[in-house]
């Protein structure tokens, strides 16, 4: 479809737009956040493509999930029915899917990284091409990209960053530099040249602009405005169904009768359940846009003032934010609550997005607790544990949930550990998290384990009684839960055979969660 697009006059480009779109609509019937964004820059990605010689031209997305018209243009428009299922294309770019996809994307802020990298790449082989990178307003939130444009500036070469502004990424922009729309003084603050154009969703006004700014030379920022279109969403999950709900219900009844509390989100708060509770306790809640190092250390500057803060953060985006939680937060004894939204396997959204790493890293951290509920009653009772004993802590503590359904009947207390069954086995089966669910039904002796940091106190005790510990965990390598069962086995010289049951040493691809928790052998 490429070779199409390059041998048509300008003067059809609109119709050739408009069919296109039609197309994708017509094939892509879930996620529609990601449809709406790329139907978005469908002229600009038009554009874009029509102007470069795409692959040899670079052309970069920051986040990669406004990259539908992108893929069908490039030769995977009958594979959109697929895509974020399991053997499906991605719903991000990736590398390996095509050559067009220059550099595989998931997360905010990066693109602009890429492009410094791809600059000083081409300065050194002595290449010339043209080189673009597309970010969005709710990207250019995000710490790296200033520190990018701010570097790249002093770099010889082109490079034009075109600024995709349609106020919002997930949830809606927030910031001086958006509210006072004050992108033109800022942008040439830093050395670049600026030019804006109002009407981003007309294909001719961008293939003018576009032209205007490549040949102009130089560092440039093209800032376009966009307007998403409103389509009909698909159906959600009943109320009382998901972690997530569960989640939010429970904060609800905490805010009520606690008005100091408060929440940081880097931008996240309206995928996670937490949109309606924004509405109804505005000032307790902080939305500091896509910066995810900011947000914990944030969080942890009230904590150390005195104030009462948790940070609601994807296990996927907490990556990028380890130097704060054990330098800031962990290190100084400060008693921050972590919601840790998405732990474990996404399904769909895929590899950038499965929460498998952070249970490794967390069990390292001095000071840290963490705790994996194995359904909505348990996160229930363990954040009503928390926020109200939060003065007592001593450090960080981390609840782990995730992306899922779950069912929350009665009420209970928090227990460090739960007995699921007991058959008078020598073989003990030690879980914790959602995966306990899956495995109530063994046939060995079944313990869930809900505080994995630091273990149980009587767990040693436990263990003497059995001659082989199958531990299962929703993680990847050796750390997290089975390292510290691995630890006190060792500390305690127990003669048990130890088998790990985990996601093994690779990226785990998309596709549907029971699918991918069936394949890793995870649940029967």
């Amino acid at each position: 479809m490429i070779e199409r697009l390059r041998n048509i006059e300008p003067v059809d480009l609109t119709t050739f737009t408009n069919e296109l779109k039609e197309e994708i609509v017509a094939r892509v019937s879930d996620k529609i956040p990601h449809l709406e964004s790329s139907l978005a820059v469908a002229e600009l990605t038009v554009a874009l493509h029509y102007l470069l010689n795409t692959p040899e031209d670079l052309l970069i997305w920051d986040v990669g999930h406004q990259g539908y018209v992108h893929k069908a243009l490039t030769g995977r428009m009958k594979a959109l029915g697929t895509q974020r299922t399991k053997d499906g294309i991605s719903g991000f770019l990736k590398r390996d899917e095509s050559p067009y996809d220059f550099f595989g994307a998931g997360h905010a802020s990066t693109s602009l990284s890429v492009l410094t990298g791809a600059c000083i790449a081409d300065a050194a082989s002595g290449r010339e091409r043209k080189r673009v990178a597309v970010i969005g307003d709710g990207s250019m939130t995000g710490g790296q990209s200033f520190e990018a444009l701010n570097h790249l500036a002093t770099l010889a070469g082109d490079a034009l960053v075109v600024l995709n502004d349609n106020d919002g990424s997930i949830d809606p922009t927030v910031g001086a530099l958006h509210e006072s729309n004050s992108y033109s003084g800022y942008i040439q603050s830093l050395g670049w040249e600026y030019s804006y154009l109002e009407t981003g969703n007309d294909v001719l006004a961008l293939l003018d602009a576009l032209k205007t700014v490549i040949n102009r030379g130089g560092k440039q920022v093209l800032h376009i405005r966009t307007t998403k279109p409103q389509l009909k969403k698909s159906k959600s999950y009943q109320p009382g169904t998901t972690f997530q709900w569960w989640a939010a219900e429970q904060m609800r009844s905490i805010l009520k009768s606690n008005n100091k509390l408060r929440v940081f989100s880097p931008a996240m708060f309206a995928s996670s359940g937490f949109g309606p509770l924004r509405a109804e306790f505005p000032e307790q809640f902080i939305d500091t846009g896509i910066n995810e190092p900011h947000t914990v250390t944030a969080a942890a500057g009230m904590a150390a003032a005195g104030g009462q803060a948790c940070v609601h953060i994807y296990s996927t985006f907490l990556q990028r934010a380890m130097d704060q939680v054990i330098h800031d937060i962990a290190l100084q004894n400060l008693p921050v609550i972590f919601l840790v939204d998405r732990a474990g396997l996404v399904g769909a959204d895929g590899p950038t997005h499965h929460g498998v790493f952070d249970a490794g890293f967390l069990s390292d951290v001095p000071n840290a607790t963490v705790w994996n509920p194995r359904n909505g009653d348990e996160l229930q009772a363990m954040m009503a544990e928390a926020f109200s004993t939060q003065n007592l802590l001593e450090g960080p503590l981390f609840i782990r949930y995730p992306k899922a359904k779950t069912v929350c009947g009665t009420a209970e207390n928090f227990e460090s550990k739960k007995w699921i069954s007991r058959q008078g086995s020598n073989s003990l089966l030690l879980s914790t998290g959602a995966l306990s669910v899956w495995v109530e039904s063994s046939v060995f002796d079944h313990l869930h384990v809900g505080q994995v940091k630091p273990l149980p106190q009587d767990l040693a005790q436990i263990l003497k009684d059995y001659t082989n510990v199958l531990v299962l965990e929703e993680g990847i390598g050796t750390g997290g839960f089975f390292g510290a069962v691995a630890g006190l086995i060792a500390d305690e010289d127990l003669e048990v055979k130890l088998v790990k049951r985990k996601i093994s040493d690779k990226f785990t691809n998309h596709g549907n969660r029971h699918e991918l928790l069936k394949e890793l052998g995870l649940i029967p």
